[in-house]
């Protein structure tokens, strides 16, 4: 219900900006709404004569890649108008979403791809609210997409921007993801991530993970606590910690620790915090394992060989490192002692 609310609050404020407007004369316009008006209806007009070129065949491939090229550069220019919070609120009332966002959304086309995330990310930096409660759910399957199959490393780190501010609290956004994807698209890119995109998956993973163990484990004291309850039951994140290919795709990730963290310490805190919150669902699927043996031993040996680093700096408390990891070596350990 609040969700709800919140939605038409923000619907009305934007209506109430911009009354009038209908019955405004057009010289009374603001030249920026005009300049975004144009900038609209041209990237409009492009897209309909490049989606009519790709369907019926009546350019070559580059007068089309032309016309894409153009609306990727019409697009910069509202993007960096967008950038002032007034023209965002108008850019939704304008229905640019449905004009120009949607009939974009499938583009592969490199350049118009990329500038496509760009003119989201920036959305969701001027107007964040707005931004998650009018933009269409269907855009997370275009993020998703780029995550899991681009090749483009910038690519994949702008989608993941949008992601890290748009799932957070946002439960049935997190439904679509796990009906679509699940968790294995997110882990099994990290060997081909750059440390600082690693660095802002893993936090976005830890701030998913304790939000869904937050309302599960809540006092549910009315009606509103127990939807949201079943909400997050029914999305199964918790259940899916709980699994063998999920808990060895974190496995890997804790193996590539100690190489990320060569180049940014930085790293070090979400790889504590995700180890520290799976052992409940993953230790009972990692006894019997020599590789997770491996892998705690040689990251307790790095901790070891580097009490140099400024762990209070990073946010982390060294003694309760010593504690996760010694915790687990030792399960580890007495699970083969006891099949000996």
């Amino acid at each position: 219900m609040m969700h709800i609310l919140r939605i038409l609050i923000v619907i009305y404020f934007i209506k109430s900006s911009w009354a009038g407007d209908e019955n405004q004369d057009p010289d009374s316009i603001s030249p920026h709404v005009r300049n975004l008006e144009n900038i609209i209806s041209n990237i409009e007009s492009l897209t309909l004569q490049a989606e009519k070129s790709r369907l019926e065949g009546i350019l070559p491939i580059e007068e089309t890649n032309k016309l894409l090229n153009s609306i990727a550069k019409s697009m910069a220019a509202l993007t960096e108008m967008i950038s002032a919070k007034n023209n965002t609120y108008a850019f939704f009332k304008l229905n640019a979403v449905d004009r120009i966002l949607i009939p974009n959304i499938r583009s592969v086309y490199l350049p118009l791809r990329g500038q496509f995330l760009i003119l989201i990310k920036t959305l969701f930096s001027t107007a964040p609210t707005t931004s998650r409660n009018l933009l269409p759910i269907n855009i997370v399957d275009m993020l998703l997409d780029v995550f899991e199959n681009d090749d483009d490393l910038a690519l994949k780190a702008h989608a993941l921007d949008i992601l890290y501010e748009w799932l957070p609290n946002s439960p049935k956004l997190q439904a679509r993801v796990m009906k679509l994807k699940g968790l294995e698209p997110f882990y099994n890119q990290i060997s081909k991530l750059d440390t600082d995109v690693v660095l802002k998956l893993l936090d976005l993973f830890n701030t998913i993970l304790e939000e869904h163990l937050q309302a599960r484990n809540k006092d549910q004291r009315n009606r509103g606590d127990f939807e949201n309850y079943k909400l997050y039951q029914m999305i199964g994140l918790v259940e899916r910690m709980s699994t063998g290919t999920v808990c060895n795709g974190l496995l890997n990730i804790f193996k590539a620790t100690t190489a990320f963290s060569d180049n940014n310490e930085e790293i070090l805190a979400p790889v504590f915090k995700l180890m520290k919150n799976i052992k409940p669902y993953c230790i009972e699927l990692y006894l019997g394992k020599s590789s997770a043996v491996e892998v705690f031993a040689d990251i307790t040996k790095y901790i070891k060989d580097n009490e140099d680093i400024d762990f209070k700096g990073l946010g982390l408390n060294i003694t309760e490192i010593k504690m996760i990891l010694n915790d687990y070596n030792q399960q580890l350990r007495e699970y083969f002692k006891d099949e000996l």
